[in-house]
């Protein structure tokens, strides 16, 4: 299973729209009817968000990078399908 990062939101601290630093990514490449996101919070590291349409996760992890955060949500959905 290949999973993909997709820009999706900057920090602004100068006011402009995209100009800082990176922290959010949508996850592509999940199963159908599957939404992530991978985003950073400055004192928790970077977490995972999942959803589909009949729940809605809480955010979990604490990651030292999002592509660490990336191949953890890549282990935990191989596991799901290989139940």
């Amino acid at each position: 299973m290949t999973l993909t990062k997709h820009e999706m939101a900057w920090s602004s601290r100068d006011g402009g729209c995209g100009t800082g630093p990176l922290f959010q990514y949508e996850i592509l490449g999940l199963p159908a009817g599957e939404c992530a996101v991978i985003a950073e919070f400055p004192e928790w590291g970077w977490r995972i968000l999942r959803w589909n349409d009949e729940w809605h996760g809480n955010w979990t992890g604490n990651y030292p990078s999002a592509d660490a955060a990336l191949e953890a949500l890549r282990k935990e959905i191989l596991v799901r399908l290989s139940d």
